[in-house]
């Protein structure tokens, strides 16, 4: 093997993509701000979800000296608030997990969230697709499915049974 070749072995951990993430992360970060650095952060460790209800990503001072500073996340809407609130833990351990150390996350609603929440409403409203409806055979068979389930359980699974075949439905009659 002549010095400029490259050994290839299939069980190495890591790609050729996460491989140039780390060189250009590195050649980039050193010209980017403390709070695009945690933005960047918060966006790589993340996925769709957050990326779709956050509107905003900066740093803020650490409640005690010495300890890492605190990530401030904007997001779109109250619920979002709740929602990622509850999942405070796993996001510092995702933050932590690529590097990026908080002490703490805030989550804080985002005086513009709620337009930039209502023009993705309307985007979602528009593209909307009518799923078809099942015919009687189809929804016995749902029924079927669901009818060991005792009934609270059983209304709930139905409905999602349902939704499921009316969109199984819906892609057959597109990929036809």
């Amino acid at each position: 093997m002549n010095e400029w070749e490259l050994e290839f072995d299939a069980e190495a951990p890591e790609s050729i993509s996460s491989l140039m993430h780390e060189v250009v992360d590195e050649r980039m970060s050193a010209r980017m701000s403390a709070n695009q650095r945690a933005a960047a952060a918060w966006y790589r460790a993340n996925g769709d979800r957050e990326r779709n209800h956050t509107t905003g990503v900066f740093l803020k001072r650490p409640r005690v000296a010495g300890a890492a500073p605190v990530l401030g996340v904007y997001v779109d809407s109250h619920a979002m608030v709740t929602d990622f609130g509850v999942n405070k833990d796993i996001y510092l351990a995702r933050l932590a997990n690529i590097g990026f150390k908080v002490s703490g996350i805030e989550f804080i609603p985002s005086r513009a969230g709620y337009h930039v929440a209502r023009s993705r409403q309307r985007e979602t409203e528009q593209t909307a697709v009518e799923m078809p409806e099942l015919s009687p055979k189809e929804l016995q068979e749902a029924q079927n499915l669901v009818s060991d389930l005792p009934e609270p359980l059983r209304t709930n699974a139905f409905k999602a049974v349902v939704l499921s075949k009316r969109r199984e439905k819906l892609e057959t009659s597109q990929n036809s």
